[in-house]
């Protein structure tokens, strides 16, 4: 009898990992271990420590999991939140330093004073928008006031 060539190991054709995420989610978990519990021996069960260990680990992966999910939806939110506790600048004046390059390559700071017409929030920044259309870093303001009080005082 001789054995067929394609069923020695060297001459196994590479398999292809299937697209999407390589990560062992808790339902893999769950089938491996369903898996392991069918295919064991039934003359030597597993340990009953290993079982408890092995559950243990599932219920840490699960909770791990919903966690993570809890997280995601709270830094949302925050995000959320932070874009409508802003929203008071609209209408207010600024005072910023903007940065410009001239012609010849050199680097100059002028003070600018603008309104704030609107707020965007892009990858957890909150930026305002100017009526200039200038996107402005609150980091960048020197001062904030009402234009309508100021115009009061003066």
């Amino acid at each position: 009898m001789k054995i067929d060539d394609n069923l020695f190991l060297q001459n196994k054709p590479d398999e292809k990992k299937p697209a999407g995420n390589s990560n062992l989610g808790k339902d893999d978990f769950l089938k491996l271990l369903i898996t392991e519990l069918q295919n064991q021996d039934p003359t030597q069960p597993m340990d009953d420590k290993e079982f408890i260990s092995q559950m243990a680990t599932f219920s840490s992966l699960e909770q791990t999991q919903n966690m993570s999910e809890a997280i995601n939806k709270f830094v949302k939110n925050q995000s959320q939140n932070l874009l409508s506790s802003q929203s008071d600048m609209i209408g207010k004046q600024i005072t910023w330093e903007k940065s410009s390059t001239d012609a010849d390559g050199k680097n100059s700071t002028d003070k600018v004073e603008n309104t704030v017409a609107g707020i965007t929030l892009k990858d957890g920044e909150i930026k305002y928008v100017t009526d200039k259309g200038d996107l402005v870093d609150p980091g960048q303001i020197d001062s904030i006031w009402d234009e309508d009080k100021k115009k009061a005082m003066t």
